[in-house]
Formats: C-alpha cells, structure tokens, sequence
C-alpha cells in the first residue's frame, strides 16, 4: 500500500452538513460515554447509532468502500444500523495530540480504517488534521465542510488546537479480521 489517504473535497453541500447535524443531535445515544484515553484529547465526544442518519451518509459510506477497494483492500466487516459512530465537537483550545485508532483486547478484530466527516456548520481556525508518516502531513483537503477522507488506523494523526470557531466531525471506525 502506497497511499497514505484518501478523501473527496465538497461530498456534501452546506444544506446536506445542516441537515446530517440536525438528525445527530436528535438521536444521540444517551448512556454511552467517551473512553478514557492517555492521549491528549479535549475534544467533545457525542455518540449517535448508525441507523437514523444511515440514508443521509450514504454517500460517505459509498466513499469509505470505494476507497478501501481503489486504495487499500482491507477485509472489513459489513456495517450494521447499530454501529455506535463519534461526533467530535473541537471548541475553542481543543484538540486531539499524537495518536492512531485501535483497540486492545478484542481477540478477533482490528480497526482497520479510520473516516472522517467534516460536519463543520462554520469556518474555524486551526483544527487542522495532520497524519504522521516518516513526516508530518497535513491534510488540507479536509479542512472544508462536507469534506471526508479515509486513511489506515495504524497511522498516527492529530487534530491541532482550534483558534476560532467551532469544528464537528463524524467518525466511522471500519474494522475487519485481525491483521496477521
């Protein structure tokens, strides 16, 4: 694998983000809470299952196959209207440091693609996503609303400090069978 990552600039218009927000923040999932982490994170974290915006990401979920498919070839696990999916909300001096996805202990699965949604309502400043391999690599891409990408989970990345404005992602872990 060559490629580092992926993403479509402008998949959703502002109306389309507006709309998705909206559905969101009427159907978190309310008992679940955000895992403790060693890594610096100060975002806020919202969960919200697949099945009442499933229709409305349809093109986000369209990329994240085709993506894996033209760019990377990972064995991933069907999604299921349960999926519990993350709503990052970066305010002012928030972010994410140095870290990659995954998870310990699960025996028979691996995150094996992390996508990302630009749900953005309003510009911001800072925030930028940046990926670490041999280099740092900013993602420029995604900054705009409406903007995904996708990128193996074992690359570490980190979301900058904002310094206006407010930043709203939507997260979607794609596992698979375990890396051998």
């Amino acid at each position: 694998m060559n490629l580092t990552y992926t993403f479509a600039k402008n998949l959703f218009s502002t109306e389309k983000i507006k709309e998705l927000n909206k559905k969101i923040n009427e159907n978190f999932v309310k008992d679940k809470e955000s895992p403790a982490s060693d890594t610096k994170k100060t975002s806020k974290v919202k969960f919200i299952k697949l099945a009442p915006i499933q229709k409305l990401v349809s093109p986000f979920l369209g990329f994240i196959y085709k993506a894996n498919t033209s760019f990377f070839d990972f064995d991933l696990f069907e999604l299921t209207p349960e999926k519990i999916l993350n709503y990052n909300i970066y305010e002012i001096d928030k972010e994410y440091g140095w870290h990659y996805d995954g998870e310990s202990g699960l025996g028979k699965r691996d995150i094996k693609l992390t996508c990302l949604l630009n749900c953005s309502e309003e510009k911001y400043v800072g925030g930028e996503l940046s990926l670490f391999v041999n280099k740092e690599i900013e993602c420029k891409e995604f900054n705009s609303s409406g903007s995904a990408i996708v990128f193996p989970s074992f690359i570490n990345h980190k979301v900058n400090k904002i310094l206006s404005g407010k930043r709203r992602t939507l997260a979607i872990w794609m596992h698979g069978p375990r890396f051998r």
